[in-house]
């Protein structure tokens, strides 16, 4: 007997495997890739965080070449502008090197304070306590009654900041 075929019989004409889509090379690379550049990111960012703490004085010496550089940007010669220019420096310089309110706080308020700069010496202490009085009375001293210049106002906040970093 001759066996019949049948219309309707299924044939695969393809593995199963073949209709995934094709898996690309490239992509995967990319991504690792990615990934390691992600990795070495964070661990530079992880040592420089480490770096940074390891040094306790970096704040200070910041705050010192800021100071020094505040120093250097004033070019007027009105006396009231220098001793307000040298006193927002000095009191940046305090507020930053040994986190002292002093930026926030009025020339009363700063000389009254008992604990105030208690890590300078005495000596310095009470320089800085009569320089600062020195630069209130010019910043609200009347026009005609001073014969200071600005650069003397600078020079003094210059030693007095120079003072104060030694000790």
């Amino acid at each position: 007997m001759e066996e019949k075929r049948n219309s309707f019989e299924l044939v695969e004409t393809r593995d199963a495997l073949d209709l995934l889509p094709a898996w690309e090379p490239q992509a995967w690379w990319f991504f690792a890739a990615a990934a390691v550049v992600v990795v070495l990111f964070l661990l530079v960012q992880l040592f420089k965080s480490r770096k940074q703490v390891d040094d306790p004085h970096r704040e200070k010496r910041e705050a010192y070449r800021e100071a020094k550089a505040g120093f250097k940007g004033y070019e007027g010669n009105n006396f009231r502008e220098a001793a307000a220019w040298v006193s927002l420096v000095l009191r940046r310089y305090l507020a930053r090197s040994m986190k002292e309110p002093a930026l926030f706080e009025t020339h009363e308020e700063f000389v009254g304070r008992h604990d105030g700069l208690k890590d300078l010496p005495e000596d310095v202490r009470s320089e800085v306590g009569v320089f600062f009085a020195r630069l209130a009375a010019l910043k609200y001293a009347p026009e005609e009654g001073f014969l200071v210049g600005a650069g003397e106002i600078m020079s003094g906040g210059d030693e007095l900041l120079e003072r104060i970093h030694r000790a």
